[in-house]
């Protein structure tokens, strides 16, 4: 009985934390715009994507297995953000999410903005960005089968990932710019960006078709060996 209670707990955190963060991004961008109220935020954020990431652990030894191969991730993908233009970071995101889990793929996936705005910036955004790479990740593991399994399937999916992440940062945009968030003035954000969505997509589907055969591999034996 405790399992089956465990089992649901952790059930309950994967599908409402996603939901919190997400909500929670949303105002900052509304409502921490100005000041430094973005700090406190952010710590929330933080500790609410440790907390899903926790209710991941099966079990201690396969817990302590994916922390790993996260951590390794949020390297790779921090440092894949400081390559100029077109950038691997959410493919990286996506892989991450497809081997992993869906936890570790929003662990990995906030990990890396937060520890890489340190260098580009923190600031009002950052949980918006936090939480819309954590989704990726996220659904991702979701999703992990069908992206594993068929190439077309995760070709839409880097495309579907680019646009999601684009719109999620409009909200932001257009807070920031008008400080408040009208369908009217979040259109017209979406519109300007279309170009930049685009480019986005698109080379969202070049690194994984890149990336995901070597990783594929890789981690294929991995979670043979380790039982992940």
């Amino acid at each position: 009985m405790t399992v089956i209670e465990n089992k649901n707990a952790r059930n309950v955190i994967r599908v409402l934390t996603p939901v919190i963060l997400t909500a929670v991004a949303v105002l900052c961008a509304l409502f921490a715009s100005d000041g430094r109220k973005y700090a406190v935020i952010t710590v929330i954020v933080t500790l609410l994507t440790l907390i899903l990431f926790l209710s991941g652990f099966d079990s201690k030894r396969i817990g302590s297995r994916r922390l790993v191969l996260g951590a390794v991730f949020v390297t790779l993908a921090v440092a894949g953000r400081f390559i100029p233009q077109l950038k691997p970071l959410t493919a990286l995101v996506i892989i991450s999410g497809m081997f992993t889990g869906a936890e570790t793929g929003f662990l990995v996936g906030a990990a890396a903005v937060l520890i890489s705005n340190i260098f580009f910036g923190n600031g009002p955004w950052t949980p918006l960005q936090m939480v819309g790479m954590g989704l990726i990740g996220f659904f991702a593991g979701v999703f992990s089968k069908p992206l594993q399994k068929k190439k077309i399937a995760l070709i839409i999916y880097g495309v579907l990932s680019g646009v999601f992440y684009s719109m999620f940062m409009d909200i932001w945009t257009t807070c920031s710019a008008t400080g408040s968030l009208l369908l009217s003035d979040y259109l017209k954000s979406v519109a300007a960006a279309l170009p930049f969505t685009a480019i986005y997509s698109v080379s969202n589907v070049i690194y994984l078709l890149l990336l995901e055969p070597p990783f594929h591999r890789k981690l294929g034996r991995i979670r043979e060996k380790y039982g992940l």
